[in-house]
């Protein structure tokens, strides 16, 4: 299979998955259970239905995870209009960008100091629980939408904060994962 016939079918079976994830949205509706639980089940369920999605190459699912990450991070905050957008992007910018790097911070310290973790290990605790979305407080409010100017920085915040997320968790695992196959004689 030529590389552009395999990614025609990574492009495949990712609209599949979308289409799939949009039909647990409604699910979720209905039995009022989480839509990426959903999700995640089916993924799980899929992963043991067809054994051959466990032999799929590192590259195939890098892209597949690329490409899901796009579609991820252009949906989180497109929806509000450069209009609203430019009402709020001070905010946006304070809440998205910097509050996730205080974030980050804050939970290191915590991590470090509450459990006893050394000081990498909790780094990356802290990136990887500090770009949590607004998705939280919507949940926990249920069908109920937040108007005007808040609920505007918290689109906005969502679709901020994941790419300065996927930033703060790359650079500490390139440093890190570089410096260990030196320390390993690796390279």
């Amino acid at each position: 299979m030529s590389d552009v016939e395999q990614f025609a079918l990574i492009m495949l079976s990712t609209a599949a998955a979308v289409v799939a994830a949009v039909l647990s949205n409604r699910i979720s509706e209905r039995i009022r259970i989480p839509a990426p639980a959903i999700f995640l089940l089916a993924a799980a369920v899929a992963s043991d239905v067809l054994p051959a999605l466990g032999q799929l190459s590192v590259t195939t699912v890098q892209r597949v995870v690329t490409v899901a990450l796009v579609v991820i991070l252009f949906d989180g905050g497109m929806q509000i209009g450069w209009r609203r957008f430019r009402a709020a992007a001070g905010p946006v910018v304070w809440v998205g960008v910097a509050g996730t790097f205080v974030t980050a911070g804050a939970l290191a310290v915590l991590a470090h100091v509450l459990f006893g973790l050394e000081w990498r290990a909790a780094l990356l605790l802290g990136t990887a629980l500090a770009p949590t979305d607004p998705a939280v407080v919507f949940s926990v409010l249920g069908r109920r939408e937040v108007a005007g100017r808040s609920g505007t920085i918290l689109e906005g915040e969502a679709g901020a904060n994941d790419p300065v997320g996927i930033a703060l968790m790359a650079l500490p695992v390139s440093l890190w994962w570089g410096s260990f196959l030196v320390e390993t004689g690796v390279l």
